[in-house]
């Protein structure tokens, strides 16, 4: 994995041994903003934001079957069939799945019921995994108003249903909407601030609010190689990540208001590998 080196100057409260803010280029910056083009998978793979991304996660077994590697998803049979539990974890159907999906939900068989829809995949797919553990039950039978959307791909799946709970207990579907599962996880990160619960996810968001913030006099209109910002500027970077142009003002004003999320004291004075 390639390396790059920055170069950066911290004002340290010695007392408090927390840094009150980095002077840097925009070589740092533009690495700061990179972090909200990585696909979401990689934050859900960590440990303490597995509750943050909702039922997302669960699709991370399946994912990680391919390597992490989605590319390999243009290789899925199109005539395989895959279930999906109510919150999304995603198998090969067969017999010995389906059994264990309907032991773990407890559903007795002549309460079950099937019944195939029809709709369109939309962006309240993605409002709804992130929100709820029902994903399934919330989409198809208690929302129903958005399956007559003329926008997004047409899907199919069929349902089986615990009419005792009015819920779904499992859906069955194919390489269509297997897929778009997936794909969700390889998305940006910057896509879902807005839907999480942004205080469990570190000092990401002030990433996002940073990217808001800056006008066009600092930022660039993107080329491959020209990073996000305008360089001859000295840039100012908080402990907990947010960007703004280098003002002594604001910097030493910094120095009497702490957050609790400190990034950068924690990667260059308390001794963790940066």
């Amino acid at each position: 994995m390639e390396t790059t080196n920055f170069g950066l100057e911290l004002l340290v409260d010695s007392k408090a041994h927390k840094v009150v803010f980095a002077e840097c280029g925009k070589y740092f910056i533009d690495f700061l903003f990179t972090i909200l083009k990585l696909p979401i998978a990689c934050f859900i793979g960590q440990p303490s934001c597995m509750s943050v991304f909702g039922c997302l996660a669960n699709m991370i077994p399946i994912m990680k079957k391919f390597n992490n590697d989605l590319m390999q998803l243009d290789e899925v049979d199109e005539a395989m069939t895959w279930i999906i539990t109510d919150d999304l974890f995603i198998a090969p159907l067969s017999a010995t799945s389906v059994i264990n999906v309907l032991r773990t939900s407890k559903a007795q068989v002549d309460q079950l019921q099937h019944k195939t829809i029809d709709f369109q995949i939309s962006d309240l797919f993605l409002q709804v995994s992130l929100r709820s553990k029902i994903v399934l039950t919330n989409l198809f039978l208690r929302q129903t108003g958005w399956r007559k959307s003329n926008n997004g791909e047409k899907c199919s799946l069929k349902l089986t249903i615990d009419t005792k709970t009015n819920g779904v207990v499992l859906a069955e579907g194919g390489k269509d909407l297997f897929c778009f599962l997936l794909n969700l996880l390889e998305l940006p990160i910057a896509i879902f601030i807005n839907h999480i619960q942004t205080n469990r996810v570190g000092s990401i968001p002030n990433i996002y609010q940073s990217v808001q913030n800056l006008n066009d006099a600092y930022m660039k209109f993107l080329d491959s190689d020209g990073g996000y910002v305008k360089g001859l500027i000295v840039y100012m970077v908080t402990d907990d990540l947010l960007v703004n142009p280098l003002s002594v003002i604001s910097g030493f004003a910094k120095q009497a208001s702490f957050q609790s999320k400190t990034v950068l004291s924690e990667a260059f004075l308390k001794g963790n590998e940066f």
